[in-house]
């Protein structure tokens, strides 16, 4: 079982990215494409969970997406990230949008994000079956973000 820190996005967001998800999953049959739902993953948690998380300035622009690292995804500039992830003493190879861990050409078009969630993400893999599921989801405000 693996823990990892996120931040969610918004219902119509993560809506888009889940259809283009879809649509690389039909093209190339690679199942990280679903392995859990479109997210920013920020680390692996690692330690406590902290009191208090600062928000990204909001909104955030989201570039096309890229392989790199092992994983393809939207990046999103990662010193827009850098405050919460030192607050949740974590670190992650990539900034951006979670798509899957296969290549692929991304027809999304370039997204803002303007609302975001902190949460925390589960992982747990038996056999080829990925079970996750989210918990203590917060809202984060642009300048707010207490638990």
């Amino acid at each position: 079982m693996q823990r990892f820190f996120i931040l969610r996005l918004d219902k119509d967001v993560r809506a888009r990215v889940e259809r283009e998800r879809t649509r690389l999953y039909q093209e190339s049959g690679d199942s990280s494409f679903f392995t859990f739902e479109a997210c920013i993953i920020l680390g692996p948690v690692e330690g406590p969970i902290p009191s208090y998380v600062p928000c990204p300035a909001l909104p955030l622009e989201v570039g096309r997406a890229r392989w790199e690292q092992g994983t393809l995804h939207c990046p999103i500039d990662g010193n827009a990230l850098a405050p919460i992830r030192e607050a949740c003493n974590t670190s992650w190879p990539t900034s951006g949008i979670y798509l899957g861990e296969a290549h692929g050409e991304s027809e999304l078009e370039e997204l803002t994000i303007g609302y975001l969630t902190f949460a925390i993400l589960t992982v747990e893999k038996d056999g080829d079956l990925f079970r996750w599921h989210i918990s203590q989801e917060i809202h984060l405000d642009s300048g707010r973000g207490e638990r």
